[in-house]
């Protein structure tokens, strides 16, 4: 994995960047997508790169049995504080084997896509469906690329707890990158993300090329129909 994947994603400041996201958007998502699964009581659920668990800590507080894992190390610790006997947290990888099988498998908020290779994105989705139990679902929350690109933004300046955030935007290579530059105590930081452009049409090959089955197609939190050149998401129902 890049350096740049394990230095910026478990920084003071990548937590800063993002500590805004709408959390009340993220928990009426949470709430829309369990009616429409309709988990039984008893149902394992696995959040795959959960980040501080907000997805996670929602599941459980709707009544369900979740566990949640990261890469990152600062997040594990910080969504730790909220266990309890039917929620748990743990740092892993996500390109490593699952820990066991799972009724629902759940990667949300563009939270794949970060890897050098085409194969270690294969093989994450691989290890994706042998991680479920037969039949069981994975929920594939990514952006749409097709709308991302129409709509990018090349720069823009951000202000977070007084720190100015330059951020720049590019389709570089086949990965949309964002170079992100900050002056902090009389010290300039740089860095980037870089995540694959992956299309509708890679997407659904890939899953299909693992044994998955398309079951739903959506292109919003709300579960609106997917359209390729105005949907912002791109959030797929799969059945193994």
């Amino acid at each position: 994995m890049s350096k740049w994947f394990e230095t910026w994603f478990d920084s003071e400041y990548y937590h800063l960047l993002y500590k805004d996201r709408d959390y009340t958007e993220a928990e009426a998502f949470v709430e829309k997508l369990v009616t429409y699964l309709n988990p039984g009581k008893d149902a394992l659920i696995y959040d795959l790169a959960c980040g501080k668990g907000r997805h996670s800590i929602h599941l459980n507080k709707l009544g369900l049995n979740v566990e949640g894992s990261d890469y990152s190390t600062n997040s594990i610790n910080y969504a730790k504080k909220s266990e309890n006997s039917r929620l748990h947290f743990y740092e892993q990888d996500m390109r490593d084997a699952m820990p066991k099988q799972y009724n629902y498998i759940l990667n949300l908020f563009t939270s794949f896509g970060y890897f050098d290779s085409d194969e270690e994105n294969l093989n994450t989705l691989k290890h994706i469906y042998n991680g479920l139990k037969d039949d069981g679902t994975f929920v594939f929350d990514f952006m749409n690329v097709d709308f991302v690109l129409k709509h990018l933004v090349p720069r823009e300046i951000t202000m977070k707890n007084g720190i100015e955030f330059h951020i720049k935007r590019e389709l570089n290579n086949g990965k949309i990158v964002k170079h992100i530059a900050f002056e902090d105590e009389d010290k300039w930081h740089y860095h980037k993300e870089k995540v694959t452009a992956l299309g509708y049409d890679k997407i659904v090959e890939m899953m299909k090329k693992c044994g998955f089955k398309v079951m739903d197609t959506f292109g919003s939190y709300h579960l609106e129909p997917f359209d390729l050149q105005n949907s912002k998401r791109l959030i797929l129902i799969l059945r193994k």
